[in-house]
């Protein structure tokens, strides 16, 4: 749901929700007949009672098209919860979740030299290849950008072939920062 549509459906609840509290006013007898219906028959009689109704109910519309729309899905998007089939339709169907592609992915990105943070996105596509990778690097200080993105794909090819033997996935490097810190792994103790 858009910002407008929420906009929309806060002013409408905040109307729906005075009318409600005028109703009950009436039903409980706190307000009494004669005023409510003296005031009725003025709302009933202005000019602006049709406008506001015709605005109120294609506010009505709006949202109703707002909730059947289902808002903006990204197509061929992997949602968290969801799996990915690796086998189909042979005896044993072999199933792994979203979580662990990303895991896979990211400790392989890791091992590559000058990279000191990885955020994988694992998407959904047809074909040959069940999936797809984004990848977010933050990338060291001192390392080819280009170099490092050839040897994360290779990484990350070999670690999804020998976890998964999923061969030829796509894999979009994104370098998100460029850092002087030293990485864990290039520590030396001394």
């Amino acid at each position: 749901m858009g910002i407008i549509s929420r906009l929309l459906l806060f002013l409408y609840v905040i109307v729906v929700m005075a009318m409600l509290i005028i109703f009950a006013g009436v039903c409980l007898n706190i307000i009494p007949a004669e005023i409510w219906r003296n005031e009725l028959e003025v709302i009933l009689v202005r000019q602006e009672t049709l406008p506001v109704i015709a605005v109120m109910f294609l506010a009505s519309l709006c949202l109703l098209h707002a909730v059947f729309s289902g808002g903006k899905k990204v197509r061929g998007e992997i949602l968290s919860g969801d799996d990915v089939e690796l086998q189909s339709g042979q005896v044993s169907e072999v199933k792994i979740t979203v979580g662990a592609i990303q895991s896979v992915v990211e400790r392989a990105a890791l091992t590559v030299p000058g990279v000191r943070e990885v955020k994988a996105e694992v998407f959904n596509q047809p074909g040959e290849v069940p999936v797809k990778v984004n990848l977010e690097i933050v990338l060291g200080q001192g390392y080819a950008a280009p170099e490092v993105s050839a040897e994360i794909n290779s990484a990350v090819n070999g670690a999804l072939q020998t976890a998964m033997q999923i061969s030829g996935v796509p894999v979009k490097t994104k370098v998100t920062e460029v850092t002087h810190a030293i990485g864990e792994r290039e520590r030396r103790v001394v």
